[in-house]
């Protein structure tokens, strides 16, 4: 009976202990009652959360100890990543000044080597104010305008071994990244993928157009790739199945366009202006040249409220004239936009609160 009675009040006590931890695991209300505020309690600093309420035992004047309720918080929740939130910081780079890298021993004339590219901004095309340098060692230059404000400025980095690049300006501040193209080696040293043509899409998405070389010398295509929305936009692509377009020959500097519903691409086959069309911006066909165009080669096109395009373009040895205009017709719109100084290759681009913006190349100083 000794035994069975000293376990009896072993048990008996087990169970107590169980029940304590039990009342401690269960919420204040269900525990021992919720705590009210302004009533005494005993344990300064202790904290119970009841009912979306977070009362703490606080000091009140010299002795007394009261709940005091405050809200509790609301969990911040664990954001989704999006379909293009990889990081970016690995392909960002410092923005070049001067001759960071020297020109190949065999180059000539005036190349990405030698050019800086500048920005100038106005209330129109031809009303633009002073430039400013953007960045040196860079060629082949194409804006697009975000509608958060963001600028982004593609350019081939001669300083990051000639390969693709965009410079991304956010409330006044540059950025540079190398342009990653996952599926597709668009850099494979030697003969990379360049002239950069960017066109914004309908669900926000980026798509970026450029001349690839291919094969023997002297044949290229042009491909695109896809960036779609997130905080790797315009940095990071995923390369678009196929070619966009290819000749069979060497095609250079594809100007792409979306505007009023109509896909147009402008490139240079074998020093001829060739014209395309498509109806998804993936699959095109070389059509004549709209009238008005005749012997012009578009650099940049911008599009218009009313659907028209603003070509920036060079004709015979003028550089830099402006056409307005669709597939219908194009007709000329002033002089040369270039400031004096300035070479080939410029970009326009209508920025979200209706001024312009120019993009153009200068021998670096």
């Amino acid at each position: 009976m000794k035994i069975t009675g000293c376990r009896l009040v072993q048990a008996a006590a087990l169970t107590a202990m169980c029940l304590a931890l039990v009342a401690l695991a269960l919420p204040m209300s269900s525990a021992i009652g919720a705590p009210q505020a302004g009533k005494p309690c005993k344990q300064i600093g202790r904290t119970v959360t009841v009912d979306g309420w977070v009362y703490t035992c606080k000091k009140k004047g010299k002795q007394r100890a009261v709940w005091v309720r405050t809200p509790a918080p609301t969990p911040t929740p664990t954001p989704t990543p999006g379909p293009n939130d990889d990081e970016i910081s690995s392909l960002a780079f410092a923005r070049t000044q001067g001759a960071e890298r020297p020109p190949d021993p065999n180059a000539t004339g005036i190349g990405p080597w030698a050019t800086q590219l500048n920005l100038a901004e106005g209330s129109a095309p031809s009303l633009l104010g002073a430039p400013a340098d953007i960045i040196d060692q860079a060629g082949v230059p194409n804006l697009l305008s975000l509608s958060d404000g963001r600028l982004l400025a593609y350019f081939v980095s001669w300083a990051q071994r000639n390969v693709m690049a965009v410079g991304i300006r956010d409330g006044g501040q540059w950025t540079f990244y190398r342009i990653a193209i996952a599926g597709f080696n668009a850099a494979p040293g030697g003969a990379n993928g360049v002239d950069p043509s960017a066109v914004l899409l309908p669900d926000g998405s980026i798509r970026l157009y450029w001349m690839q070389p291919v094969g023997p010398q002297g044949s290229s295509q042009i491909h695109s790739a896809t960036s779609k929305p997130g905080t790797a936009l315009g940095v990071r692509f995923t390369h678009d199945p196929g070619t966009r377009l290819d000749p069979g020959t060497m095609v250079f500097d594809p100007t792409v366009a979306l505007c009023g519903g109509q896909w147009s691409m402008w490139v240079n086959v074998n020093d001829t202006p060739t014209f395309a069309t498509s109806t998804d911006g993936l699959a095109f066909t070389v059509t004549s040249t709209p009238p008005g165009l005749e012997g012009a080669f578009p650099w940049s096109a911008a599009c218009l409220p009313d659907g028209s395009l603003q070509l920036l373009a060079s004709k015979g040895s003028a550089s830099g004239l402006p056409f307005v205009g669709t597939s219908a017709g194009y007709r000329a719109n002033g002089s040369s936009l270039l400031p004096a100084g300035a070479l080939a290759d410029a970009a326009l681009a209508r920025m979200g609160d209706g001024t312009w913006a120019l993009s153009y190349l200068s021998q670096m100083s």
